[in-house]
Parts: structure tokens; sequence; C-alpha cells
């Protein structure tokens, strides 16, 4: 599709999803996958914040759990604000949001996706001091945590900041695009640019991440006989898993972002099969985090399996209670099941009768005091 871009500006890539894709289905399939996915992702990723609640409460926190939580956190924040633009934008197959939003969108989304690459990389160093030091996760420090927070989303949302600057809103007509410019006298920085975000937010925090659960693993080999190493050997390998997956989730989503502004010049972008697809990677792999760690991780499985039970548990004496009170309610039925008339009234209004006086000899006086009082 030709474009007309400002002043010898070339055309980079749409911004907040592909817009004026070919075919009617396209405008029906994608929004609802993504829909799904985000219904999905924020249930899930609501739910594993209440088990990480729950087994904070009972258990203590932990730098492992506050990561955890960070993760889950930028999760919802990426099915939340950006997969619905994403959708919005298939629907309409134009850009809707006005012209802040669309500045803004890119560099929400890539500030997100570098917040999750940082966080799986302090995880993963986490479980590795972990290992090296027993005592390291019992000494939990509040501000010490809330601060590393903050400066990985502080870091990560600087990151991408240059995406505020290279979107821009075109209007042809009726129809408001998204688009992604590269001016004539930025072409060298946005080189490197390319090539610095995409290694700086994703391929060293996941290489980091790796190789630290990597080493934790291996070190809870020696003392697999341990009940308490071998459960830190199976949270670092389920984790070790998690990051696997993200890693490969996220890969076509910066290698499409990477050509995408290397290709700029050449005219040779990336097609619009694989960037959809990289955003539906993207997506899911937020969706089933929750999934994975709820499933693999044995402490947060263990506090979600205690909160059903007793959910069911209160469950079950509600159902009682409703039982005996219906069960009282049927004790006033026949052996033909017809219910029988309340008598109370009738027993309370003969309570205490009065009982005439039939010893009075002469009963005949008081019938004439009585006519006379009348």
């Amino acid at each position: 599709m030709e474009l007309e871009t400002t002043a010898n500006a070339s055309f980079v890539a749409f911004d907040g999803g592909v817009q004026q894709l070919s075919g009617e289905d396209t405008a029906l399939i994608l929004p609802f996958v993504l829909g799904a996915i985000c219904a999905v992702g924020i249930g899930g990723n609501v739910l594993l914040l209440a088990v990480l609640t729950h087994n904070a409460k009972a258990t203590g926190a932990s730098d492992t759990a506050a990561m955890l939580v960070n993760l889950s956190a930028t999760d919802l924040l990426l099915l939340a604000l950006c997969a619905p633009a994403r959708a919005l934008t298939y629907r309409k197959r134009a850009w809707t949001l006005g012209p802040v939003a669309c500045r803004m969108t890119e560099w929400l989304q890539h500030g997100c996706l570098a917040a999750k690459a940082f966080t799986l990389a302090l995880l993963g160093r986490a479980r590795h001091d972990l290992h090296s030091r027993v005592e390291s996760d019992a000494h939990f420090k509040l501000k010490r945590t809330m601060m590393t927070a903050g400066a990985v989303w502080t870091t990560a949302l600087a990151f991408p900041v240059a995406d505020i600057v290279f979107s821009n809103l075109h209007v042809k007509g009726n129809v408001s695009l998204c688009v992604s410019e590269l001016p004539p006298h930025s072409s060298e920085f946005v080189r490197v640019y390319g090539k610095v975000l995409p290694l700086a937010a994703y391929a060293v925090p996941v290489l980091v991440a790796g190789v630290c659960h990597v080493r934790a693993v291996f070190k809870s080999l020696p003392r697999a006989r341990e009940a308490s190493a071998a459960r830190r050997g199976e949270i670092a390998l389920s984790l070790l898993s998690v990051t696997a997956a993200n890693a490969l989730a996220l890969l076509p989503e910066w290698g499409a972002w990477a050509w995408a502004r290397h290709g700029a010049r050449e005219g040779c972008g990336p097609p619009a099969a694989l960037l959809v697809l990289a955003e539906v990677c993207m997506y899911l792999a937020s969706a089933l985090s929750p999934a994975v760690l709820l499933s693999t991780l044995v402490p947060l499985r263990e506090s979600l399996t205690s909160a059903c039970v007793r959910v069911a548990g209160r469950r079950a004496v509600r159902d009682a209670k409703k039982r005996r009170g219906s069960s009282a309610s049927e004790e006033r039925a026949d052996a033909f099941d017809r219910t029988l008339p309340d008598l109370e009234h009738f027993w309370s209004g003969r309570q205490n009768p009065t009982v005439p006086d039939n010893t009075d000899p002469f009963p005949w006086e008081r019938l004439e005091q009585g006519s006379a009082e009348l």
C-alpha cells in the first residue's frame, strides 16, 4: 500500500496493529482471537496475583514472589491496554483512538516487553542467589524490592522513548492511519537504535535469566536427596521453562520490529502475516504464563489447592444450612405432602380463657347490674 508521509520521510511500519488489511475475515477473526486471549489472560493473571497474595500472607513475602507479581502486572498491562487497541484496529482497519494514543501505543507496548525481560532477569538472579546463599530469601526488605521495581519500570519505559518521536497520525479523507516514519536526518540513529533496543530490552535480559536458572538447576543436583534442595530445583526448572516460553514467543515481535527499522530505506519490510503472528504470539505468552506458573510451581499449586478447598468447604456449610432450613419447614407437611395449617394463632387466642363463675346463687342480680351499666 502506498502511503503519503511527511516531506522526505520514509514509511517504516504501522503502529498499533497492521491497518487496512485485505479480506473480510480478518476484520472478524483477528478481533475475536485477541478478545479471547485478553479474557483468558486477564482472568489468569488476576488469579495468579490472588494466589501470590495468599501465599505471601501464609508463608511470608520473598524476592521471588515480588518478581512474579511484577511479571503478572506486566502481562496485565499488555492484555488490558495494548491488546484491545490492536483488536479495535483490526476491526476498523484504521486507527480510531486519536493522535495521543497513536504516539503512546508502541512506546507502552515495548516498555512493557522490556519490563518483562528485566523482571525475568531479576527473577533468575533471585533464584540463583537463593541457591548460593540459603538465607538470602529469608531477609525480605520491602523498601529494596520497591526500589528495584521502580528502577525496572523507569529503565524499561525510557528505552523505547524514541517510538513516541517517530510515531505519527496520518489522515486520508475519512481514514486515519497510525504509522512510524523515518526522517532523513535520523537514518543512522534509527539503524543503531534498531540494533540496541532488541539487544538491551530482550536478548541480554533473557540470556541472563536463562543462565541463572540453568546454574540454579545444576546447583540443586548434588543435593537432590534433600527435600528443600529438590523443591528448589523444581522451582528453578519451572521458571526456566517460563523464561524459555516467553523468549520464544517474543522473538517474532522483536525480529519483525528490527526488520522494519533496517529495511525501511530499501522498502523491504516484514509481511503483514508475520506482524500479525508476532502480536498473537506475544499476547498468547502473557495469557498462558499464569497457567504454567500455577501448574508447575509447587508452592503456588498448594496455595491454589488450599484456597479451593476452603471455598468448597464454605459453600458446603452454606448448602447444609439451607438444607436444614428447608427440612425444618418441611416438618409441617403430612404423609401426603400436604401443608398443614398453622394453628399458632388458633391456640394463642385460647390461652388462659375466662372461666364463668357458676357458684353464684343469684345470677339474675348480675344480669340486672349489667343492663344498668349499658
